[in-house]
């Protein structure tokens, strides 16, 4: 079942060549896709098919249209809802509708033969031929069993346009795009949602009624919704043809004529292969025209036009398809009468000398290093004559362009390089990283090979100590025949002291290293309570290669220590790397930290924001925890070293600060199941503290507070499992207060009742589950607490007496539900008949500030209305203040003056 290129190429994409319209009614051939396949076996399959498409896409024949055509087709297939390429059942229903396709189609196929040839009884091997073409979803053996007899219907002829009206290189170019867009003409391209037959005889007109033209505005107003659309290769490919069209409508080409020139052409095309009119008039409606015009354009085809191409046509066509070679042979076969005799030897000619340009020019990149310049030379030269075997043993012998600027960093002990890949045509290339001392490499071979693959990086492990390194990457196409030049970049390796191990005791300091194989010496300095300068500052130490032992020290006190390897150069002479700098304090003994504590406090993307803490004091000394999926293998209590310890997890990041009675360090962590160990460091070692597992719990939903007075009452969602919740709520009046509550009181209460006050506030609940490594907390989820507002109440009320109504004085009444001051009133009259919703809607008539109320004590206010103010007119207060105020109206009619 492997996919064989040869014949993949001899069997689907050489009968494709120069067909036009939709490709993809045959999937299991376009995809050679075989039944019995496995899903493992497809997903390779489609693998190697899509890279054999992308390869041939770029090349310089007909074949590449094809392939373009067939990546355009497989992108749209792979958006298309319900088609599963990888799947082997979706692959057996295509075989199945294949079948049943296949057998409609030779149905219809008999069925048309006997029309077409019933009355001679016989057909012809190329009448056969051109029948089996026209049908490429039928095996031959299938065309075979269809051959039958018809008969033909006669209709008047009518002149038919022998010209596009465009020259050759825009027709082929308008030809090629239509192919790859997947339609049959400029009538598809500027109207691709029509589905009902059309007529071009004498003037474009749907049938059905639809009002459709093929001029200049429809053109634009296609290109500006491809330009618009998302961009894909048959979006670029539509575009291209369009602005095929704009040239053509600005040249004064007729559009109606050119959509009919292309019918006539494939059916003469047709003909030429021996097809009866019968199918003549069936394809040309399968193109989209009516019945009436497809009888009539079949009947008006000369009865001896054949699609064969004259010597002339012949030499422009292979031209065409970049045949350079075999266009001078079929130059021969010109006559000298031919009228496009001088034409075409001008063609050839002119054909010639661009390749013999090409050629020189290449040669000129190569011998001035300019590989990629030439590449894209002999390329192009290929394009031009694609049957020069020449061209293709020129590409192969020459060096690919090198590969892109390298760099390399020095990583502790090894040498990282990273370079951009060789800018090649070639698919796939492979790189070469040689290392030479003191010299670049010359070629692949002159040095010590570092890396040798496909991959664009390299990791030189064991690079040589105080030496000028120097890189070269080599490229190679996939034959590894001609190497590229080398792209070179250079390093310097000075390790410097690694893996430091400090154990300190209150009388003793003993720091040890990993010495490096070529390391000769190592220079220690000591300073007190600052870090040393540089590699001469501080008091000299006396050391091994691989560590030292300090007994000249004070406890409590804090000590640097400056670390320097010392290795030889390519002269024997020695050389400093850089310094090592590191702290020491010696201590008592540490003790194991207990009372951690782990609360998530917030999450973003795949990171979990934590707050973690631990007394105040805890463990004798210096803190820190680290965290990892794993549980740690050491008891609490266990003393360790530095070097065990770092080999645990990671180190939660930050410095610690103080709150309270607690050290509080907050960090972002994988959101995921962590055990989180606090150590404290000692003068015996570092001390193994009670570690807390925090695994990953859902947090409540749906969290709603709603008021009840001066209480609030909590509702939420429980996540599935959780038994008990921590409660955490602030307000102004009762400051923070913090309860748990478990789902049995949360059941019996009907939610949480809280008791906040009158002002706001915010609450948060987090879902707890206790586990042999301690509590579990969920991130908090979070309400807002809106504070209880203050009612304000009014009542206006007229002077007494029979009078009293009709005098401009009122007296307004306020009252409050609550103690409160700082309040201001505002008496506001509107004149009509739409009573005011705010006080820029009326005339203030009075403001009174500063007003302090005692619960329902009411103030009267004595106020009167301007002589402006005409009836009918309306009366209404305003009230704002420093603390949340509702003002509640009296009855509309008390308010409204008529």
């Amino acid at each position: 079942m492997a996919f064989d290129p040869d014949r993949y190429e001899r069997e689907v994409i050489r009968p494709l060549r120069g067909r036009h319209g939709r490709i993809a009614d045959d999937l299991p051939r376009l995809y050679a896709v075989e039944p019995g396949m496995t899903g493992a076996q497809l997903q390779e399959h489609l693998r190697r098919l899509r890279t054999y498409w992308n390869q041939r896409a770029s090349g310089p024949d007909s074949r590449a249209q094809v392939c373009k055509q067939l990546l355009a087709t497989d992108e749209e297939l792979q958006r298309t809802p319900g088609v599963a390429l990888s799947d082997p059942d979706w692959w057996q229903a295509q075989f199945q509708r294949q079948a049943e396709a296949a057998g409609q189609a030779v149905k219809q196929l008999t069925a048309d033969l006997v029309r077409a040839y019933g009355g001679t009884g016989q057909i012809t091997q190329a009448q056969l031929d051109g029948i089996a073409a026209e049908h490429p979803a039928l095996r031959r053996d299938q065309v075979d069993e269809a051959a039958h007899q018809a008969k033909l219907k006669v209709v008047n002829a009518v002149d038919l346009p022998t010209a596009s009206g465009l020259d050759g290189s825009g027709y082929r170019e308008l030809e090629q795009r239509l192919g790859e867009v997947g339609v049959d003409t400029v009538v598809h391209l500027l109207h691709p949602d029509l589905a009902r037959p059309f007529t071009l005889v004498q003037r474009f007109g749907v049938v059905g009624g639809q009002r459709l033209t093929l001029g200049a505005e429809v053109v634009q107003e296609r290109l500006a919704a491809a330009e618009r659309a998302a961009d894909s290769p048959a979006v670029r490919a539509r575009k291209r043809a369009l602005n095929v069209l704009r040239t053509c409508i600005a040249n004064g080409v007729n559009l109606r004529e050119l959509a009919l020139f292309q019918i006539v052409e494939r059916l003469a095309a047709a003909r030429g292969q021996g097809l009866p009119d019968v199918l003549l008039i069936r394809q040309a409606t399968r193109l989209g025209l009516t019945q009436e015009d497809a009888e009539l354009v079949v009947a008006s085809l000369p009865a001896g036009l054949d699609a064969g191409v004259n010597p002339a046509a012949r030499v422009r066509e292979l031209i065409g398809d970049g045949d350079l070679r075999a266009a001078r042979q079929a130059l021969a076969e010109v006559p000298s009468t031919d009228p496009e005799h001088g034409d075409v030897t001008t063609l050839v000619q002119r054909q010639e000398a661009e390749l013999g340009r090409l050629l020189g020019e290449a040669e000129t990149a190569v011998a001035t290093r300019r590989e990629e310049e030439a590449e894209r030379l002999l390329r192009d030269a290929q394009r031009i004559a694609r049957d020069d075997p020449d061209l293709e043993r020129r590409l192969r012998r020459l060096p690919p362009p090198p590969p892109r600027e390298p760099t390399a960093v020095v990583d502790g002990a090894s040498v990282r390089l990273v370079w951009g890949p060789s800018p090649s045509a070639v698919a796939e290339m492979h790189y070469r990283v040689v290392c030479g001392v003191d010299r670049p490499p010359a070629s692949p071979q002159d040095g010590r090979v570092v890396a040798d693959g496909t991959a664009t990086a390299a990791v030189d492990a064991t690079p040589p100590v105080a030496r000028k390194l120097r890189y070269a990457v080599f490229a190679t196409g996939s034959n590894g025949a001609v190497w590229s030049r080398g792209a070179t970049v250079q390093a310097s390796l000075l390790p410097p002291v690694t893996g430091v191990t400090v154990h300190a005791v209150p009388d003793q300091i003993t720091i040890s290293w990993d010495p490096h194989p070529e390391l000769i010496a190592v220079h220690a300095r000591r300073t007190q309570g600052r870090p040393p300068r540089d590699a001469s500052d501080g008091t000299p130490i006396e050391c091994t290669t691989s560590s030292l032992v300090d007994r000249q020290i004070r406890e409590g006190d804090e000590y640097y220590y400056a670390l320097t390897a010392v290795y030889l150069d390519g002269r024997r002479e020695r050389v400093e790397a850089q310094s090592t700098v590191i702290s020491a304090a010696p201590r008592a003994p540490a003790s194991p930290v207990d009372g951690l504590a782990v609360e998530p406090t917030s999450a973003s993307g795949d990171g979990t924001r934590v707050r973690v803490s631990w007394p105040v004091g805890a463990g004798g000394g210096m803190v820190r925890v680290r965290y990892s999926p794993q549980p740690p293998p050491w008891e609490p209590g266990d003393t360790v070293t530095m070097t065990e310890i770092d080999r645990y997890g990671r180190e939660v990041p930050g410095a610690p600060r103080v709150e309270g009675d607690r050290m509080v360090l907050e960090a972002d962590v994988p959101t995921r199941p962590l055990v989180y160990l606090p150590y404290a460091f000692g003068g015996t070692g570092v001390v193994i503290g009670l570690s807390v597992e925090v695994g990953q719990l859902n947090s409540v939903r749906q969290l709603d507070a709603r008021r009840a007075g001066d209480q609030v009452i909590l509702t939420w969602i429980w996540p599935e499992g959780v038994g008990v919740v921590e409660v955490e709520w602030s307000t102004p009046d009762l400051g923070e207060q913090r309860r748990r509550i478990s789902h049995s009181q949360y059941v019996d209460g009907g939610g949480c009742l809280l008791p906040v006050g009158s002002g706001g506030g915010a609450a948060a609940v987090r879902a707890i589950s206790v586990g042999p490594r301690g509590e579990s907390r969920s991130l908090p989820a979070q309400v807002a607490i809106d504070g209880r507002s203050i009612r304000l109440s009014y009542r206006v009320e007229s002077k007494r007496g029979p009078l009293g109504r009709f005098s401009r004085q009122r007296t307004v009444v306020l009252s409050a539900d609550q103690d409160c001051s700082g309040v201001e009133l505002v008496v506001v009259a509107a004149p009509g008949r739409v009573m005011p919703l705010r006080v820029e809607q009326g005339v203030v008539v009075d403001r009174f500030a500063g007003l302090r109320l005692t619960r329902d004590v009411p103030l009267t206010f004595e106020v009167e209305m301007p002589q402006t103010m005409r009836r009918p007119y309306w009366i209404r207060c305003f009230a704002t203040g420093s603390v949340p105020l509702t003002t509640v109206d009296p009855p509309v009619a008390t308010l409204k003056v008529s």
